[in-house]
């Protein structure tokens, strides 16, 4: 006569989760002077918003999301990286009709492989959240990034003019408005 015999496994699946989003964009910056200069006075213009020079390009990272510009070729990358540690535990039961034999092992293992699938598709979520979470960080940082790039190239564009002005004569008159971002120089040749 054969006897029911529940059988119990537990697993546990500790993975190291990683995710990250990344966008490039060219900024729009005129060759008012040679694009040596141009790349100098738009460095000196993110140093000045908290970029630190690291090579030929400027880096800054805030709240897990690095901001990388070349300004010499006006290319920026922006890349938001996210990680964590999970372990994810699990139970499954399931009956035999023998206590040791191929009966009670067979269960055994469906159980286990069940068990495994139901973990890795657990990690699968972890995965796609953190995935998630990333790409938020990425885009809200855009929000407010853009704005900023714009006026630093506006205020190398307006360095980079009153250089060439003074090239090209005396300058004879200059105002600038910072609200609006006009700048008129009248200049005697």
């Amino acid at each position: 006569m054969s006897r029911a015999y529940r059988i119990r496994v537990r697993e546990s699946l500790n993975r190291s989760l990683q995710a990250e989003d990344r966008i490039s964009t060219q900024l729009d910056l005129l060759e008012v002077l040679p694009a040596e200069q141009m790349g100098e006075l738009l460095a000196r213009e993110l140093e000045g918003q908290g970029f630190r020079k690291e090579g030929a390009v400027m880096v800054r990272e805030r709240d897990g999301v690095t901001t990388t510009v070349d300004p010499l070729t006006g290319t920026v990358t922006v890349e938001a990286k996210a990680g964590e540690q999970v372990t994810l535990e699990g139970q499954r039961e399931g009956t035999a009709f023998d206590d040791i034999g191929p009966g009670q092992k067979r269960v055994q293992e469906e159980l286990r492989q069940q068990l495994q699938s139901d973990l890795e598709k657990q990690a699968h979520q972890e995965q796609a959240r953190l995935q998630a979470q990333a790409t938020g960080r990425l885009e809200g940082h855009l929000c407010d990034l853009e704005p900023e790039l714009n006026q630093a190239v506006n205020r190398a564009t307006a360095a980079a003019l009153k250089q060439k002005a003074a090239q090209l004569g005396r300058i004879k008159e200059m105002t600038e408005d910072p609200q609006t971002g006009s700048l008129t120089i009248t200049l005697e040749v």
